[in-house]
């Protein structure tokens, strides 16, 4: 399994924000700067996140964007699933998915107990772990 750049991308910048929250917005660019991030896609994975409410924005000459909560209630499920949708390592457990959505609908699944543990670990994992986590780990790390 492996998540796309829109994760990877999305999830460092929210541990900027994380390390920013109550200090104000922060402006785009500057984010892209910090984090060596081509800011047109970046601005792309600001708009999702602030559509699915995990930050929020503010325009003008001291706009820019900040946590939507704070830093120990967002988890990277959370930001995951916002950029990527579900979580579901096959369709048929995707939400919506069903085994109608089974590419072998027609016969039992013998793997469908395997993708379902495997969905649970990786939620599990995912759910366990907060931008304030991380913004902790961060600080410790060459910059």
């Amino acid at each position: 399994m492996r998540f796309s750049t829109r994760s990877e991308y999305g999830i460092r910048v929210m541990v900027r924000l994380g390390r920013q929250y109550g200090n104000g917005p922060v402006p785009l660019s500057e984010l892209a700067q910090e984090e060596g991030l081509p800011a047109a896609y970046l601005e792309q994975i600001a708009g999702q996140l602030r559509r699915t409410g995990l930050v929020s924005s503010r325009m003008g000459a001291r706009g820019g964007y900040v946590l939507a909560r704070q830093p120990e209630q967002i988890t990277m499920a959370d930001i995951v699933r916002s950029l990527e949708g579900s979580l579901a390592p096959v369709s048929c457990l995707a939400e919506g998915g069903g085994p109608d959505e089974c590419t072998h609908a027609d016969v039992p699944c013998s793997a469908h107990s395997f993708w379902e543990r495997l969905q649970a670990t990786v939620t599990a994992t995912l759910s366990s772990v907060t931008v304030a986590d991380l913004m902790e780990k961060a600080e410790g790390a060459p910059a």
